[in-house]
């Protein structure tokens, strides 16, 4: 049996049954996944996907070929304005982001911390480049069953932090929508739309290239023009493409391209805290392959500074129980057990230091460890209790 057929059924009657009004679409999408009936576990809906994926003569046109919105994704209903996905999430999930598109998404198997931000825009540098203050996000934990709306664009920035691996989503969604786009909100404060680099762009882009080994003032001239018929976000867009190695470009063209961006921003001031933030490795506690869901909840509050009300209610209902604040401290303290915590090698002899540190939170830091921030706030996380 294939549940999800049913789930198709309904959404291709829906879509075709009246005129489609895509503002009520997330409570569209909403209802259909509310009472969709499912009932597999995870090893059966592996073993459907895997039967399905095999024996489908031609599977539906799949979006997001490399994307890591989802480990993977896989889409099971196209229609070229709507798809059903499911999500298989093998890490955290730990950007705030928006979508750019509209719908609604269910969980299936795993839990998940839900933040929704009430995003303040500090200054909008250009179209689809601003300043933010991300506020204080409304947390809620997402288990089997749970639905929650899509809305497009500035009207959801959220985050989902999966608590436990793997997690699998259902998402009902939009898609080609124009004029929609992603947010991708970044810790040093800035915020920038995601663009799609058209082609032409792309072929030029690789001409690029070619003329740096013919003739590089002349391949540098030409660059220069390309970026100046560019808006702001498509040089912003631009440079991510060239620092995650989008293009098959030698490092001279790499280097060369991000040094004319640079050029052009490297005296704003928002343009070093996106270029240059501060070292994770000194602030947040790296959790995503934490075995326990209790764990990864734990470190994720340590980061985001949650204070003791607003993370008790998620923390009781995780465990089961009320904890303790040794039950806080004991979890805490083996969040240390997890080798790449600090983002960073640690000695056997740091690590020991900082689980006496954490233990007996009075004592001093030594000076060699003071630079890391994380054994403070886990220090302070665990006070709150008591």
């Amino acid at each position: 049996m294939d549940p999800f057929r049913t789930l198709v059924k309904r959404l291709k009657r829906e879509w075709n049954g009246t005129t489609p009004t895509l503002d009520s679409f997330p409570d569209r999408a909403t209802r259909l996944l509310t009472d969709f009936e499912y009932d597999f576990t995870k090893e059966q809906l592996d073993q459907h996907l895997a039967r399905w994926l095999v024996q489908s003569p031609e599977l539906p046109e799949q979006v997001s070929l490399h994307n890591t919105f989802g480990q993977p994704p896989i889409t099971l209903f196209n229609n070229g304005r709507v798809v059903v996905d499911i999500y298989l999430w093998l890490t955290c999930d730990t950007s705030i982001h928006s979508h750019g598109f509209r719908g609604a998404f269910r969980v299936l198997h795993g839990k998940s911390l839900h933040e929704a931000f009430q995003v303040r825009v500090s200054r909008r540098i250009a179209p689809g480049v601003m300043e933010f203050d991300p506020g204080i996000p409304q947390m809620a934990l997402l288990e089997p069953g749970d639905v929650r709306r899509i809305l497009p664009g500035e009207k959801l920035t959220h985050r989902v932090i999966h608590l436990e691996n793997p997690t699998v989503t259902l998402c009902v969604k939009t898609i080609n929508e124009p004029g929609l786009y992603q947010w991708e909100y970044f810790n040093c404060g800035v915020a920038v739309q995601k663009r799609d680099l058209t082609p032409d762009l792309i072929k030029k882009i690789y001409y690029f290239q070619y003329l740096l080994g013919q003739d590089a003032a002349l391949a540098r001239r030409f660059f220069e023009k390309l970026l100046g018929a560019l808006s702001v976000v498509m040089r912003m867009t631009l440079y991510e493409a060239l620092c995650g190695g989008a293009f098959d470009l030698s490092e001279e063209a790499v280097e060369e391209g991000l040094a004319q961006i640079r050029n052009l921003y490297g005296k704003e001031t928002w343009f070093n805290r996106y270029e240059f933030p501060a070292p994770a490795y000194l602030k947040d506690l790296h959790f995503s392959g934490c075995d326990s869901s209790l764990q990864r909840l734990v470190a994720h509050c340590i980061n985001g500074d949650c204070d003791r009300v607003t993370v008790t209610p998620h923390l009781s209902r995780l465990a089961g129980r009320e904890l303790s604040k040794g039950d806080i401290q004991s979890l805490v303290t083996s969040l240390m057990d997890f080798e790449p915590i600090f983002g960073c090698e640690l000695s056997e002899r740091d690590r020991a230091t900082i689980r006496d540190l954490i233990g007996h939170p009075n004592r001093k830091i030594p000076r060699h460890l003071q630079p890391f921030g994380q054994i403070q706030r886990m220090r302070e996380f665990i006070r709150m209790f008591g």
